[in-house]
């Protein structure tokens, strides 16, 4: 009679993970592992290039409406022979230009006086805006670009996607609109959020990710001749400023 093999021999062969085929003629464990390396690269990399793309998209939609608000802006001192008023506040000790509260909307879109100017609402809203919360907020009696009803105000803004106003909540003022950037403010980080433009100046928390337009007409400082507009937009790692000084 044949001898039994003896208890706990090894089969002849390389056993998985000794270099061996898994599943007999499949890939071998290091070939798998050299596979799922080379996805997790591919992986990274495609996810580098998504976020290139990203940055990209939004700063080409920002200098987009950059140009379109320049055009606009241009267009409306060749009629009023001067640029939109800016928002320059006077204190004690001097003036500054408040460049992120702005009348822009209102003097490219134009408005509707009411009652001998006590009172400006936009040619398709009843809403109105009073003279003593634009001399608050803007610092100024009313607007230029103003007609008395039923005379209908031009408009330098063909269109105005919803993207591009912001209806913002001042605390203990009231409710005015502003051209907005297409890209938000970060809000995710709390050093990010500190910086916000509005930092301080709504009353709704949530309305600090509303990024407007800055507008500078007296004394600009970088356009000495015209203006300043510019927006910053976080991209990923930092800010880049887009205004119409640079390119």
């Amino acid at each position: 009679m044949r001898a039994s093999k003896q208890t706990g021999e090894r089969a002849s062969g390389p056993l998985p993970g000794e270099g061996g085929r898994i599943g007999g003629g499949g890939f071998t464990l290091i070939e798998l592992l050299t596979v799922i390396a080379i996805i997790a690269i591919l992986a990274a990399i495609g996810a580098g290039l998504a976020g290139v793309a990203m940055r990209k998209s939004k700063e080409s939609a920002t200098r987009a409406e950059l140009a379109k608000l320049t055009t606009a802006i241009e267009s409306y001192r060749n009629d009023f022979n001067q640029y939109p008023p800016d928002n320059v506040v006077r204190t004690q000790s001097g003036s500054y230009v408040n460049a992120a509260i702005n009348p822009l909307y209102y003097e490219l879109r134009g408005t509707v006086s009411l009652n001998q100017g006590r009172a400006y609402r936009l040619p398709d809203h009843d809403e109105e805006l009073s003279a003593s919360v634009i001399k608050r907020v803007f610092h100024r009696g009313g607007f230029l670009n103003s007609v008395e009803a039923p005379d209908t105000p031009k408009s330098y803004l063909s269109e105005v996607k919803a993207r591009q106003l912001a209806e913002v909540e001042l605390a203990g003022v009231g409710h005015v609109d502003l051209l907005a950037a297409p890209v938000e403010w970060p809000v995710n980080q709390a050093a990010l959020r500190d910086r916000a433009p509005l930092r301080g100046l709504v009353s709704d928390a949530r309305q600090l990710r509303i990024n407007p337009w800055h507008y500078v007409a007296t004394n600009p400082t970088n356009n000495l001749n015209s203006f300043d507009l510019w927006a910053d937009i976080w991209l990923g790692r930092e800010f880049k400023t887009i205004g119409n000084w640079n390119n």
